[in-house]
């Protein structure tokens, strides 16, 4: 399988109508990511919420404490490293609050569909990842990174607990932060945002399910932030239902994502 570059985006007209097939499935291989465009999320709905995040983040300490979304500087650690950033995690059930966020997690929702009938048409997964999700959770975080002094990793590197995590980040100019790693030998590439392109981060969910429904292997992404200037992303995390078995013990995506849940939060 030859390389190819994530630097490129996917269509995703084309991926629907099953004609990315070698480039899906070779950075998938190469990546466990994989970029798209063409998504149909309206850059008003992104870009209000990008307006948004700046200006909640600009809050007094005292304002932001309120938030009960809201996780303070370090309230959060990656392999017991505490993690310089701050973020606003908001539960489906809470977006009323948040309408700038709620604008843009509606676009979000109605376009997932779409793109797990493609990822599975295109790597062959029955059941198909929509059957799986039928009433997951779904969780939308803004991230802001303020700027620090130079440290090697800001967040050291990881994999997300979830199915997918769809990300937006913005073009600093400079150097945007995020780099996922090429695999198997780990050496690390740094992704360009793109204009109005979103990332794709295959989670360990989706690692789990292709062991326990013996798919081909599915690698989750590996990915770190690095970089000392002030930063904004947009996660938005997808989730199998709870119930959804994933081991022959009976342990469920339920019990595997409330475990990543409590080892994630800083004791305080």
């Amino acid at each position: 399988m030859q390389p190819v570059s994530l630097s490129q985006a996917i269509d995703f007209a084309r991926l629907c109508q099953g004609l990315e097939v070698l480039s899906l499935n070779t950075l998938v291989k190469q990546y466990g990511a994989f970029k798209i465009t063409n998504h149909g999320i309206s850059s008003r709905a992104r870009n209000g919420c990008f307006a948004y995040s700046k200006s909640a983040f600009e809050r007094p300490n005292n304002l932001k404490s309120a938030d009960p979304a809201f996780s303070p500087l370090k309230g959060e650690t990656v392999r017991g490293t505490a993690i310089p950033k701050e973020s606003l995690n908001i539960a489906k059930d809470k977006l009323g609050n948040y309408p700038p966020v709620q604008t843009l997690h509606k676009e979000l929702k109605d376009f997932t569909p779409r793109l797990l009938e493609g990822l599975s048409q295109t790597l062959r997964l029955e059941p198909s990842l929509n059957s799986l999700c039928t009433n997951g959770e779904v969780e939308i975080a803004l991230h802001h990174y303020p700027n620090i002094t130079a440290v090697p990793e800001r967040n050291p590197e990881h994999r997300d607990w979830s199915l997918l995590t769809l990300l937006l980040h913005e073009d600093t100019g400079i150097s945007n932060g995020l780099e996922v790693a090429e695999l198997p030998g780990r050496k690390f590439t740094p992704v360009d945002p793109g204009n109005g392109e979103i990332t794709v981060l295959v989670g360990s969910m989706l690692r789990r399910l292709a062991k326990y429904y013996c798919w081909e292997d599915i690698p989750s992404c590996v990915h770190r932030v690095s970089g000392t200037g002030e930063r904004y992303s947009i996660a938005y995390f997808l989730h199998i239902n709870d119930s959804t078995r994933l081991a022959e013990d009976g342990t469920t995506a339920g019990d595997i994502r409330r475990m990543w849940e409590t080892q994630s939060k800083v004791k305080n």
